[in-house]
């Protein structure tokens, strides 16, 4: 399994419109590109030493080649374009293999 996070922060005023987006165009281009196991979004509890509020978008994928293939599609880029509107820290993008899962999931 692959798994990518992509961090980033945004304006505390533009959080509600964040997670808008999230639930609405996101997390469903995500969860219906083939090879996706799930997305999820992680908010930081307390804004950074900056005033923003802190992200990160974990999404876990069968292999490489279904993380490739869906970051290419129109729906997820789509979805992507109006989210980045609203960074206001340039996104860190990490890709990891999973080596290792509890074996009581």
């Amino acid at each position: 399994m692959i798994v990518r996070t992509f961090y980033s922060a945004v304006d505390p005023d533009d959080s509600d419109e964040v997670f808008r987006i999230f639930l609405e165009d996101v997390k469903p281009a995500y969860e219906e590109a083939p090879g996706c196991r799930g997305v999820e979004l992680l908010v930081g509890t307390h804004a950074n030493v900056g005033g923003m509020i802190e992200g990160v978008l974990v999404s876990h994928w069968d292999t490489p080649e279904t993380l490739k293939a869906a970051l290419a599609s129109r729906s997820l880029s789509e979805a992507m374009v109006r989210v980045r509107n609203l960074l206001r820290v340039e996104p860190v993008v990490g890709t990891y293999r999973v080596v290792a899962e509890d074996p009581a999931r």
